[in-house]
């Protein structure tokens, strides 16, 4: 009778299949989190689902015209921050820069509309205002904009002097609100000429397009273009475009020669962080979100393949520092450098690329368009001149 022998293994061919095993599973774990990251990263860069501006919710301190509050990164952030008290309370007030007390920030009233009681549970938040312009008692009209593709809503506030000349055309950003520009109102309205805060197609509260896909600026453009219309339908001779994030790219797609002449002439355009290379945009959230150098850099290749075959995107179409020399009006451009959504970099390139025609300030300490917040009367003072100098050299 015949015995049969077992092989043994050796120790290294052991360690071979180990080490086999723990690449293949390794490889399958890369794979996936690949995966996922280009249907969430596709997701997020087509959809806008932001409903209401950032903010948090707080219990309030008050003694005298000192505001305690907890600890929180919003309630930390540099410079001024907003607080508004929930109903049945109503006010509003702008805080100073935050001073750290334990596990309790301590800010300063600078302004307050109503009352912000002791005991109040409010809402706080760096956007400041999360309200229409009557938050700050100014006085406006809800009006909508006639696109191609439907009714975009719009707030106009009159100019100053009561007589339509220039009209400042405000354009929120991806995910963004309109009442997150409401801190440069007063600014704006120093300067003498109307305001339209106004929205594009497929963000919240405008018409859903389609599979209410983004185009990053591409066809948004076209309703900043109705904007145009409707403001020399509304007795206006000339006009500023005034973007944040997202809408500082709309902006620049409206410049396109395809587009002009335009209803009414274009002065200038300010930019508040603006989204100029969204390849470049798309490959700094992958690092933002942790992944590694390597990883970030491909999962933005397949984001960026998933978005164009699911919508059509043309990246070309909107990479503004690709488009750079072939603009013609003056640019305000800010931007921070704490800035965690769009990399400073793209803003340094523009401003190096044309310094013919940007006003570059580069704030330290800024984050996503919030650079207001740290020294809001230089910024203000920034927005009042420019404004007084494109109008000036217009006649």
């Amino acid at each position: 009778m015949a015995i049969k022998q077992t092989k043994r293994l050796s120790l290294p061919a052991l360690g071979q299949i180990r080490k086999g095993r723990v690449l293949g599973w390794a490889a399958v774990a890369y794979a996936v989190a690949l995966g996922l990251g280009t249907l969430a990263g596709a997701e997020i860069t087509l959809r806008s689902k932001t409903r209401r501006v950032k903010g948090v919710f707080v219990p309030v301190g008050r003694r005298g015209n000192d505001i305690w509050l907890p600890a929180l990164p919003e309630t930390l952030s540099r410079g001024v921050i907003g607080i508004v008290p929930l109903k049945p309370n109503k006010g509003h007030a702008v805080l100073g820069p935050p001073r750290l007390a334990g596990t309790l920030v301590r800010r300063g009233v600078q302004e307050e509309r109503g009352v912000l009681p002791h005991g109040a549970l409010a809402w706080a938040s760096s956007f400041v205002y999360n309200g229409t312009p009557a938050q700050l008692g100014v006085d406006y009209t809800d009006t909508t904009v006639s696109t191609p593709v439907g009714e975009m809503p719009a707030w106009h506030i009159p100019p100053s002097s009561g007589e339509p000349d220039t009209l400042i055309i405000v354009i929120h950003g991806h995910g963004g609100q309109r009442s997150q520009a409401l801190r440069m109102l007063p600014a704006l309205q120093r300067t003498g000429a109307g305001s339209l805060f106004v929205t594009f197609r497929n963000a919240f509260g405008a018409p859903r397009i389609g599979k209410g896909y983004h185009s990053l600026g591409d066809t948004e453009a076209e309703d900043v273009l109705a904007a145009l219309e409707w403001a020399k339908a509304n007795g206006y001779r000339r006009a500023v475009l005034y973007g944040f994030s997202m809408g500082g790219n709309v902006a620049l797609s409206v410049l396109r020669e395809k587009f002009q002449p335009f209803p009414i002439p274009v002065l200038g355009v300010m930019l508040d962080c603006p989204a100029l290379d969204w390849r470049d945009t798309i490959r700094w959230q992958g690092q933002r979100f942790g992944l590694p150098p390597i990883m970030a850099r491909q999962t933005a290749r397949f984001v960026q393949r998933l978005v164009t075959r699911r919508s059509g995107q043309d990246f070309d179409a909107v990479d503004q520092l690709q488009a750079a020399p072939r603009f013609t009006v003056p640019i305000l451009l800010f931007h921070g450098t704490r800035d965690r959504t769009i990399p400073i970099a793209q803003a340094d390139a523009l401003a190096a690329a044309r310094p013919d025609i940007v006003e570059y300030h580069r704030v330290e300490g800024g984050k996503h368009i919030r650079v207001w917040n740290i020294d809001p009367e230089k910024y203000d003072a920034a927005v009042e001149g420019f404004v007084a100098r494109v109008v000036g050299g217009v006649g």
